[in-house]
């Protein structure tokens, strides 16, 4: 993951993130679970999708 860390702009996967060993450690000391953040991350797409379908939206939401 260090070689390709924003290079050229690409931002890393969420799958990287989540494997990334500091990210790791860091759900382990705050008790999240991989699903607890997979979880949200959906439920802010979902957000993200609506908000764009009840007003002007110009950003793609995956």
């Amino acid at each position: 993951m260090q070689d390709r860390l924003f290079r050229g702009n690409i931002e890393p996967s969420i799958d990287e993130l989540l494997n990334d060993p500091i990210a790791q450690l860091l759900r382990k000391r705050d008790r999240i679970e991989v699903d607890d953040v997979l979880v949200t991350v959906e439920r802010a797409k979902a957000a993200l999708r609506h908000r764009c379908r009840t007003r002007d939206c110009f950003e793609v939401v995956a």
